[in-house]
């Protein structure tokens, strides 16, 4: 008798651990995205833009971030909630790099490393490893090279995304007549060449990060923040699964809905404008009926 009773039993603890175990899975989540460039390792005084950030202040970000309980996240992670349903961690951040300074690994990564946290850096293919214009010869931030980046990439610091090959240009270094304002088609450009200049473009840089680093491109981030809804198509064509803007704002990301990661807006990081800025943000934004710390 008292061997019979403990089948009731046993499924009465079993639908009792089920209960209390049991949360609905969440459907969305906002998700800020953090914009940097540059940084330098001099007073806050001496920053010439707000697309620089002095080393003083970028690891006070990453420490405030880490004290608050935020987790940084990958592209790959975000795809793989909306695809999966993957779970994310707690107050789940995406930190963002433009263009792929060497000072992003100079002074962010060990920083990302000592908190246990990553980043996605976009890179400018043809700038890789250079310190002077490729077409005129003038001085230019110095440019990380894929050597130097990848140990940061194996260790999981750091994650490379496409930026174009070469379709972030500057006006003083671009003869008037090739000159392009980001991805966008220029004055008196075919529809035919256009289309094969940016899907030329797009090969070329996608096909050198997987045969340097081995990792996929799932990610394009807008040279200048410029798109049109003829980019999305091509860049979904081309088999891209999140673009990124320069717009400003958070990201309401759902399950089962891919088209959620196109055109997603970031927050750019200053030397004005710290960590309490996006979660002040965050604590007062609502996803449904509930708080946005509630999905901690």
């Amino acid at each position: 008798m008292a061997r019979l009773l403990t089948i009731p039993l046993l499924i009465t603890a079993l639908m009792a651990t089920t209960i209390y175990n049991y949360h609905p899975a969440e459907q969305s989540r906002e998700i800020p995205v953090l914009m940097y460039h540059h940084i330098m390792d001099v007073p806050a005084e001496e920053i010439p833009n707000s697309s620089t950030i002095s080393y003083r202040s970028f690891r006070n970000h990453i420490e405030r971030l880490a004290e608050a309980g935020f987790h940084t996240i990958s592209f790959a992670d975000l795809i793989a909630y909306v695809d999966e349903g993957r779970r994310l961690p707690p107050r789940a951040v995406l930190i963002t790099f433009d263009d792929g300074y060497r000072s992003n690994l100079t002074y962010a990564a060990p920083v990302l490393a000592e908190h246990g946290m990553q980043a996605t850096i976009s890179v400018i293919g043809i700038s890789r490893g250079q310190d002077t214009h490729w077409r005129t010869g003038d001085p230019i931030i110095p440019h990380f090279t894929w050597d130097e980046v990848r140990p940061w990439v194996t260790a999981g610091v750091i994650d490379i995304q496409h930026h174009s090959h070469d379709m972030h240009q500057s006006r003083q270094f671009e003869p008037e007549e090739t000159f392009r304002v980001g991805a966008l088609q220029r004055e008196g450009e075919s529809d035919e060449a256009y289309r094969a200049a940016f899907f030329e473009d797009f090969r070329t840089l996608a096909g050198t990060i997987e045969a340097e680093l081995g990792t996929p491109v799932t990610t394009y981030v807008y040279p200048h923040g410029r798109f049109t809804e003829t980019t999305e198509a091509w860049l979904q064509e081309l088999g891209v699964r999140a673009t990124v803007t320069t717009e400003f704002g958070l990201n309401t990301i759902s399950r089962l809905d891919p088209e959620g990661l196109f055109l997603l807006k970031r927050i750019n990081m200053t030397e004005a404008r710290g960590p309490e800025f996006m979660i002040q943000m965050l604590e007062t934004r609502e996803i449904g009926s509930t708080k946005l710390h509630m999905a901690n």
